[in-house]
């Protein structure tokens, strides 16, 4: 059960970054992964294998925290710049490359979920059913 709400957080990444791709014209091909979730491992295998792009994870994956501490290096004169900060503490841990066979079969569930989330959606809009969520303010 818990691989299934896995799987579904990386497809839905998975086409929010072919959206990102397409407005941005950006190739994404490495995405860093920290958090709680990148201190497994099959969630960070599991997402590359979804992307089919290698997922890299920082020692340090509370990046919020690091990051507060980076500025703050910064605004007491330390370090130069946030980029100079990184460089210094930033410290890669794990390479996730991604199952190529893997990717393809993700591929076809990602359209099939698509395919299913556009009919739940007109579903909602008919009012025969409810969303799970609404966003603030609406």
């Amino acid at each position: 059960m818990f691989r299934s709400l896995q799987e579904n957080a990386c497809i839905v990444s998975a086409i929010n970054l072919e959206k990102i791709k397409a407005f941005s014209n950006l190739e994404i091909e490495e995405i860093v992964f920290a958090g709680g979730a990148s201190k497994g491992t099959l969630w960070c295998q599991i997402l590359s294998d979804v992307t089919g792009c290698k997922i890299t994870v920082p020692k340090v994956t509370e990046a919020t925290a690091l990051g507060a501490v980076m500025a703050a290096g910064v605004g007491a004169g330390i370090y130069e710049s946030i980029s100079k900060a990184a460089e210094e503490l930033v410290v890669w841990d794990k390479t996730y490359l991604p199952n190529m066979e893997n990717f393809t079969k993700y591929a076809g569930i990602k359209e099939q979920w698509q395919e299913v989330y556009e009919n739940q959606l007109k579903l909602v809009d008919r009012g025969l059913t409810q969303s799970m969520w609404k966003a603030p303010g609406i």
